[in-house]
């Protein structure tokens, strides 16, 4: 499952010209698990309201082909049901979100491995029936975590672009794209509405970020980095445009067992919670990678993580490293 970190909109109003188009936003809770806030300038309401039904209406749309608890008729739902059983054609997004979790596999040597799915099922399993009863919360069953660990194997996800098909060829393989899924959804939505000639606005989806454009004005859009704690301070605010800002942290998804916390970011290794960091935070042109790659840094050390961030040009790094302090990679 992916991880969730608070992200704060610094949106700055402007006064003056009486010509400047108007701020204006909307936010729906019900779509991957989040709150998704999508914010804008447009000469008039009618203008926005057309884009927030065009941006909510696709996120709509790739929710239902990448829920994997979903309809079991279609997407990601669909290829889990139909392990083992051969070739199955896919929706061409459900393809390309496939290709990112192999192509981030191979990029973060397996730290982001989207066919973790029959590992992340118990984990979710546990927090689940944690907080519905905090007094018996438990942890996996160990034994059941590296049985399930061996149909994980990235080898076993098939693709065929050409024929528009993915297979799975472990039949207890399980798909979970919830590392990589929202950011790269956060980018299609841009992309809609870039192509249908909406400018200057920014999409929030938990701590996935899509900022385009700019408020009349500025320069781009002011998007702070929160502490990862219930306090809601803001570390640290940059000005971005066209580009994605995307942060991985556990404080939001966890239980507690005997007062120690598990979040849901597991790392492939150690079949347990990653506690190299506090946080990770990047910004990067491709929404779908920034999400792999802070995803992967929130479970190196600094300098695995900065290493990594070096390997694709554009992309930068902030660490909230165990200290307290914050870094930015090299």
């Amino acid at each position: 499952m992916k991880k969730i970190i608070g992200i704060g909109l610094a949106l700055c109003l402007l006064c003056g010209c009486q010509a400047q188009p108007q701020r204006y936003s909307d936010q729906r809770y019900d779509l991957f698990d989040t709150l998704i806030v999508l914010t804008a300038y447009c000469d008039n309401r009618a203008e926005f309201d057309a884009m927030s039904a065009l941006a909510f209406g696709e996120f709509e749309r790739l929710h239902g082909l990448f829920d994997i608890y979903g309809a079991a008729d279609k997407g990601l739902a669909r290829l889990n049901a139909m392990a083992g059983q051969g070739p199955q054609t896919m929706e061409p997004e459900v393809l390309q979100l496939l290709a990112l979790g192999k192509e981030g596999y191979a990029l973060t040597d397996g730290k982001v491995n989207i066919a973790m799915g029959a590992v992340l099922q118990l984990w979710s399993a546990a927090r689940e029936a944690a907080l519905d009863d905090p007094e018996n919360a438990a942890l996996p069953d160990a034994a059941a975590l590296r049985e399930a660990a061996q149909h994980c194997d990235i080898e076993d996800l098939a693709l065929d672009e050409q024929a528009g098909t993915a297979e799975l060829r472990d039949s207890r393989m399980c798909i979970d794209a919830g590392a990589v899924a929202k950011g790269f959804a956060t980018g299609l939505v841009a992309d809609a509405l870039r192509q249908a000639g909406y400018t200057d606005f920014v999409i929030s989806a938990g701590g996935n970020v899509w900022a385009e454009g700019a408020p009349p004005g500025a320069e781009g859009w002011g998007v702070g980095v929160m502490s990862p704690d219930e306090s809601g301070q803001l570390l640290t605010t940059m000005t971005v445009t066209d580009c994605a800002v995307v942060t991985s942290g556990g404080y939001l998804r966890y239980f507690s067992v005997d007062g120690v916390r598990y979040h849901h970011i597991i790392d492939p290794e150690t079949l347990m919670p990653s506690d190299a960091v506090l946080s990770a935070t990047v910004v990067c042109g491709d929404s779908g990678m920034a999400d792999v790659l802070s995803t992967a840094c929130f479970m190196l050390p600094e300098d695995e993580s900065a290493a990594l961030i070096q390997k694709v040009d554009g992309a930068r790094l902030l660490v909230l490293n165990k200290n307290g302090e914050l870094v930015e990679a090299p």
